[in-house]
C-alpha cells in the first residue's frame, strides 16, 4: 500500500506517522508506535564496536554498561564542527541524526510491509541552508536521498490545517506556533498561502521553559519529602523516570504516586509548573505585539507537555486570539510532517481525477515553504541565507560509513528475530 512517512526528531523523543493511499484518496494522519509499549521512541541511539545502531529504549539499555557508546538528539547538533565520540570512533552529529532517520524509516517500513513514497522530517525553524544541506549529505550517505527537512513550525501548522474546523482560515490569515518541548520552547508565527504556509518569524526559548525543567520541579518535590540517595546514579534515574511519568499522568488524572511514600496532586503540580509555562506563554505574545488585529486565525500548542490542561488556560487568558491545542500534542509534528508529506491533488478536468501517479525519487528542496511541489532540486541551486560553521577549535574527524541500521528491508509479517534483539 502506497504511504508517506513523517518523522519529528526531538531533543528527547522521536515519533513517525504515516497517511496512507486507499480507495482514491489520503486517509488522516496515524502515529506508528515506535516503542515496545509506547507511541513514541527516546531521541537516544547506542551504536556497537561492529557500527550496529540501536534506538530508544534498546539503546538506553547500554547507557550502564557503554555510555561512552550512548548519544542523545544527535539531529540538535548538526552543523557542529565537534563530534559524538562513540567509543573510538567520531561521528559528525548529522551522520547519527541520519541513522535515527533510517532506523525510523526501516522500522515503519517493517510494519507497513513497504518502503515509504516520501519522508519528511522535521527540524528547528533557527536552520538555514548550511545545517540542512549537511543533513542531506549525510542522507545520502545513509542511503536515504529522497528525505525532505521541514522547520517544525510548519509541521505543527500543517496537523492544525487538516483538522475539520480549520478550515475557515483562509489564504493571508496567520497562525502561531508554541512548541513546549522536553529541552526547548519554539514559538513562531506563520502566514497561510494558497499552497501552503510560509514562515514568517520564530524564536527559541532555553530548558528552563521546557518540559526537562517541570521534570526537575517533581524530582524536587520528591527530594524534599523522602530519602532518596542522590549519589546514586540509577535511583536517581528511576526517581527522574517516575516524574516524567507522574508529570504526564497529571494531565489525566488528578493525583498520583510518583513513589512509594509520595504523591502529587494536579492543584499541587499546577503551581510548581505555572511559572514555567506561563513563560513559554509570555514569550509567544511578545512574538505577536506587532501582529495587526483580526489577521490571528488561531494559537497552536503542541508538544508534550502542551497536554498539560494548565497550559491553555494560561495561552487562553495571555494571547488576542483563539487557543488550539492539538490533538495528541505529543505527536503533533510527526502527524504534520506526514500531511505535508503527501502529494499536492492538481487540478484535472472532468469529475473523476485519477490518483496521482507514484513518485520514483521525490525531488528534495532546501527551505520546503510553503509546498513540497513547487519546490526546484536541491542540486544546482544557489544557498539561501548561507550560515558558516560554529567558531570552534579544528577537529579532525575520521570518514566514516554511516551507522547500520536495524533493518535493512522490509519484510512482509515482520521477524521475529529483529523483534527480540530490540526488546
Amino acid at each position: 500500500m502506497r504511504y508517506v512517512l513523517g518523522i519529528h526528531l526531538g531533543a528527547t523523543r522521536v515519533s513517525a506517522a504515516v497517511s496512507r493511499y486507499r480507495r482514491g484518496h489520503w486517509h488522516p494522519p496515524e502515529v506508528i508506535p515506535l516503542g515496545t509499549s509506547t507511541r513514541w521512541a527516546d531521541a537516544v541511539l547506542h551504536v556497537s564496536g561492529r557500527g550496529d545502531l540501536l534506538v530508544g529504549q534498546a539503546a538506553l539499555r547500554h547507557v550502564a554498561s557503554e555510555p561512552e557508546r550512548v548519544a542523545r538528539a544527535p539531529l540538535h547538533r548538526t552543523g557542529d564542527p565537534v563530534p559524538f565520540v562513540l567509543g573510538e570512533t567520531s561521528y559528525p552529529a548529522e551522520t547519527l541524526a541520519a541513522g535515527m532517520i533510517g532506523w525510523v524509516a526501516d522500522r515503519v517500513a517493517e510494519a507497513e510491509a513497504s518502503h515509504a513514497e516520501r519522508i519528511v522530517v522535521t527540524h528547528p525553524p533557527s536552520w538555514s541552508a548550511y545545517r540542512r544541506g549537511l543533513l542531506h549529505k549525510a542522507l545520502d550517505a545513509a542511503e536515504l536521498p529522497g528525505v525532505l527537512a521541514l522547520p517544525s513550525p510548519i509541521a505543527a501548522a500543517e496537523c492544525h490545517l487538516g483538522r475539520p474546523d480549520a478550515a475557515d482560515v483562509e489564504p493571508g490569515r496567520l497562525l502561531a506556533v508554541c512548541a513546549i518541548g522536553g529541552v526547548h520552547v519554539e514559538t513562531a508565527l506563520l502566514r497561510r498561502t494558497p499552497r501552503g504556509v510560509e514562515l514568517l518569524a520564530h524564536a527559541e526559548s532555553s530548558e528552563h521553559e521546557a518540559g526537562c525543567h517541570l521534570d526537575d520541579l517533581v524530582v524536587r518535590h520528591v527530594l524534599e519529602r523522602a530519602d532518596v540517595d542522590t549519589g546514586d546514579p540509577n535511583a536517581m534515574g528511576r526517581l527522574r523516570s517516575a516524574a516524567t511519568a507522574a508529570k504526564e499522568r497529571l494531565s489525566t488524572t488528578t493525583d498520583v504516586l510518583v513513589t512509594d511514600t509520595v504523591s502529587l496532586g494536579r492543584q499541587e503540580f499546577e503551581q510548581l509548573a505555572a511559572p514555567v509555562l506561563r513563560s513559554a506563554v509570555r514569550r509567544l505574545r511578545r512574538l505577536l505585539l506587532h501582529v495587526p488585529e483580526g489577521q490571528l486565525a488561531a494559537a497552536i500548542l503542541v508538544g508534550g507537555s502542551a497536554n498539560i490542561p494548565l497550559a491553555a488556560r494560561l495561552a487562553r487568558a495571555e494571547l488576542p486570539c483563539p487557543v488550539v491545542v492539538a490533538d495528541d500534542p505529543g505527536t503533533a509534528l510527526s502527524r504534520g510532517a506526514a500531511l505535508a508529506a503527501r502529494p499536492r491533488p492538481h487540478p484535472r478536468p472532468g469529475n473523476s481525477p485519477k490518483p496521482p501517479a507514484p513518485a520514483a525519487a521525490p525531488a528534495r528542496g532546501t527551505a520546503l515553504v510553503p509546498g513540497l511541489d513547487d519546490l526546484p532540486a536541491r542540486s544546482g541551486e544557489p544557498p539561501e541565507s548561507p550560515e558558516p560553521p560554529p567558531h570552534r577549535p579544528p577537529v579532525e574527524i575520521t570518514p566514516l560509513q554511516p551507522p547500520r541500521r536495524r533493518f535493512s528491508r522490509a519484510r512482509r509479517g515482520g521477524s521475529s528475530r529483529a523483534r527480540d534483539e530490540d526488546r
